[in-house]
């Protein structure tokens, strides 16, 4: 097959037959079938499959790439067919079961998918590969149906921590951000999914001592739930998140509403062990813990909105899963995002999304051409199949329903002629009726606002290109109407003496300071107001609201938290090498919070070079790196720091200056210690300054092509 979708050979039916033949003693589950082409033309996909059939018999499972992901990529198509194939019969197995066991009420069971829609029981069968991150999903969704359709705040951040891992997500403007690539382990499966930021940070993470440094690290292990982290009594040994906000009294010592006991002893014993290898008392090492812990999700949050173009401080930060909300407040000082958002029942945030979504189905094709050469009979022509698919998909699904109201959105993935990045772009049935001049108007004014948006650069002269043409049809019927708090007397109300719990010591900061700890049931008074420190406790979750901040209730149950002033207050320490050399005696656990933050950096620039790169050598092969140094050009992180000492002579012989606003770009392997070997080599260097004196150096390399 041609790459216009022409046949150039035709299928050899005797050589197939005696391939699948030889193929038929490995006793295959499932064969996956794609060829180069066959998302112009899957005629001879669905020709090998029908002979597969007959070799093979009926029952063995048949992938065909172009019916999963008919677009362009024979890489990502296969892989993404071959994952469908792998857990296609498990899946089907499952959901079969499951129609059993709900018999009566099969036609109206959905199953969540990992953009965040809901499909069908035949959809999800065959087409499993849409099911991958449905879990993370769930929570940004709830998240979505909670918070932004029912509050003020519009765009927020997610985090969403649970026992093992945490999961970070943005919503603009109410919608979640959808990517159209994810990596599975290695695998860069093609299918639509909620942006998803997941990092090794949970209440069951164990805190290690590195001994080759000396240092503390903090996950990605993590002690699950047997044996769990020491605290619950089940044999574990180890320092776990959770066993280290047991020991600084963030948690109550009775859960799930007083049914579990957790051994407070224990927690102790875990985390004395790390306090002994790192010469620091046990409630420092704790706070040491949580502190590196914050951090990395600090990072994570940053990581996911500073990739987009966004300023976290303009966002509210959304907390939920069974440990989220004890760590929000902490996260939220770090990022600067207020307010800091607790819903009611955080713990099932992401159950309650599965259950307030509505079904979704999007279908899309491969569509390279110049945006300047499409006409509007061309765009119809493209588009009415996907709308006849989407629409018959849907009312599938919705059969036997009493409402049947669909909404069809379009999207058209652009990029700049010559670019990998492409950014996803809305448009509307009235836009395209208006005429194709005025909707490629539109659609390059948007795809441009996007782009400066994400990069803070545009390029308006360079042409633009279609690359992908998709058509979303979702259920707009009613939504679910959250219940509302009975509103009280205007004005701060103050929460009633039977709502507290408890009052104990906890420790903030290094200072042991005494906490109320609340039952947010009592306290679910709209306007209602507790000032930190103070826990306020729930059967699924804890929250923490430290010293100098607040939580108020809002309308609908939800914990808002902010600082009692406007930071204006806050201190910045300057040391001298000695002092600064005390103060990291004195705090071991300094070194390795910068280096999270300074790997989170690194994060940060690799995936803004990977993104915009309009080089193959750089967003295929990835042949980029970057660096910080402190002044002198010593690598603090990243590869090949040395050759900024070696520019550094050079640039400084010749009698240079360096000041603030500098940028140093050179092609010259002789001017940076040969760190790049010829002159399609690019590096850039950039001087950090802080208070007008320099204090490092970054850097960017990559192989242009």
């Amino acid at each position: 097959m041609s790459a216009d979708g022409k046949t150039v050979t035709p299928v050899d039916h005797v050589a197939l037959r005696k391939n699948l033949a030889d193929l038929r003693s490995q006793n295959p589950e499932a064969i996956v079938i794609s060829f180069v082409n066959g998302y112009r033309n899957d005629s001879h996909e669905k020709i090998v499959a029908e002979i597969v059939r007959d070799v093979f018999g009926p029952d063995i499972e048949v992938v065909c790439s172009a019916e999963v992901l008919p677009e362009l990529g024979e890489y990502e198509r296969t892989v993404t067919a071959a994952a469908n194939a792998v857990v296609k019969p498990l899946i089907r197995k499952y959901l079969r079961g499951l129609e059993h066991l709900l018999e009566e009420d099969s036609d109206t069971i959905r199953i969540l998918k990992s953009d965040g829609g809901l499909t069908s029981l035949d959809l999800a069968s065959e087409l499993p590969v849409n099911l991958l991150m449905s879990g993370p999903a769930g929570g940004v969704q709830g998240v979505v149906d909670v918070i932004a359709h029912n509050t003020q705040y519009k765009n927020l951040i997610t985090l969403d921590m649970g026992g093992t891992s945490t999961d970070c997500a943005l919503i603009i403007d109410s919608k979640a951000t959808l990517r159209r690539e994810t990596m599975v382990d290695k695998l860069t499966v093609r299918a639509p999914s909620v942006d998803v930021k997941t990092i090794g940070a949970g209440g069951g993470s164990i805190a290690k001592f590195v001994d080759l440094t000396a240092t503390m690290r903090v996950g990605p292990q993590s002690a699950g739930a047997v044996p769990g982290p020491a605290a619950y009594g089940k044999g574990g040994k180890e320092p776990t998140v959770t066993d280290a906000n047991l020991v600084l009294g963030y948690l109550p010592e009775r859960l799930l509403g007083g049914d579990f006991q957790l051994d407070v002893d224990a927690a102790v014993v875990a985390v004395k062990t790390i306090a002994d290898q790192m010469g620091i008392s046990t409630k420092r090492a704790a706070e040491g813990i949580i502190n590196l812990v914050n951090e990395t999700m600090y990072g994570a949050l940053r990581n996911v909105s500073v990739e987009q173009g966004y300023d976290p401080r303009d966002f509210a930060l959304v907390a939920f899963g069974g440990a989220g909300p004890l760590h929000a407040n902490a996260v939220g000082r770090l990022l600067g995002a207020w307010p800091v958002i607790i819903p009611p029942a955080p713990g099932v945030l992401c159950a309650e999304g599965d259950a307030m979504t509505k079904l979704r189905h999007e279908q899309s094709i491969s569509y390279v051409r110049l945006l300047s050469q499409i006409t509007l009979d061309d765009l119809v022509e493209v588009t009415r199949p996907l709308e006849e698919g989407c629409t018959s998909k849907l009312l599938a699904a919705l059969a036997g329903s009493s409402q049947t109201s669909l909404r069809l959105t379009y999207e058209v993935d652009l990029r700049f002629k010559g670019q990998a990045l492409n950014l996803t772009i809305p448009f509307t049935q009235p836009e395209m009726t208006a005429g194709m001049e005025e909707l490629a108007k539109t659609l390059a004014r948007r795809f441009n606002a996007a782009h400066e948006q994400q990069f803070g650069f545009t390029m308006p002269s360079l042409e633009l290109e279609a690359v992908r043409l998709g058509v979303v049809a979702t259920d707009s019927s009613a939504s679910v109407q959250l219940a509302q708090l009975k509103e009280q007397s205007e004005g701060v109300v103050r929460p009633p003496d039977s709502a507290v719990v408890n009052r104990k010591d906890i420790v903030v900061d290094g200072k042991k300071v005494t906490a109320t700890f609340w039952d947010r049931a009592q306290i679910s008074i709209p306007g209602c107001r507790v000032d930190g420190p103070c826990v306020i406790s729930e059967m699924d979750s804890n929250t923490l609201i430290l010293p100098g901040f607040y939580g108020e209730i809002d309308h609908i149950g939800n914990i808002l938290i902010r600082p009692l002033d406007d930071g204006s207050s806050s201190t910045v320490t300057s040391h001298t090498p000695e002092s600064a050399a005390s103060f990291i005696a004195q705090n071991p656990v300094v070194p390795t919070l910068v280096s999270s933050a300074l790997a989170a950096i690194r994060n940060e620039m690799d995936s803004l070079v990977l993104r915009a790169s309009m080089s193959p050598g750089i967003r295929e092969q990835q042949d980029e790196f970057n660096v910080v140094t402190d002044p002198a050009g010593k690598m603090l992180v990243g590869q090949f720091g040395s050759f900024i000492g070696e520019f550094l002579a050079m640039w400084n012989n010749s009698g240079g200056t360096i000041e603030e606003g500098d940028i140093f770009i050179t092609n010259d392997p002789y001017q940076v210690d040969g760190a790049i070997s010829h002159l399609c080599d690019v590096i850039i260097l950039l001087p950090i300054f802080y208070d007008h004196n320099l204090v490092g150096w970054s850097a960017n390399f990559g192989h242009l092509s």
